[in-house]
């Protein structure tokens, strides 16, 4: 039941990912959100883009990365089958088409 593991790896990362879009709606500017989309060109772990820009509240980076995840400019394929964690790479859709 492999597709049973990879539903519920999927449901359990948007668990772990909505309180991040609900509780900082609206927070996350759009410079910040733009300036991450740049910077994933290339496939990045969420480690090296949190600590890329890390400068302000640290909330608000995965939170702004995360909108952009939920609206379709980011992509995360092994969040499908994979729990989400620091090492999870994205990229911008943009790079990939």
């Amino acid at each position: 039941m492999p597709e049973l593991a990879a539903a519920r790896t999927w449901t359990e990362d948007w668990h772990r990912i909505l309180p991040y879009l609900v509780a900082n709606r609206g927070l996350a500017t759009s410079g910040l959100s733009d300036a991450i989309l740049g910077y994933l060109k290339q496939p990045q772990r969420l480690l090296a883009i949190e600590r890329e820009f890390s400068t302000g509240d640290p909330v608000l980076v995965p939170a702004a990365l995360f909108g952009l995840l939920h609206c379709g400019r980011v992509g995360a394929p092994s969040l499908r089958t994979e729990p989400l964690s620091l090492l999870t790479s994205f990229v911008s859709e943009e790079a990939t088409s």
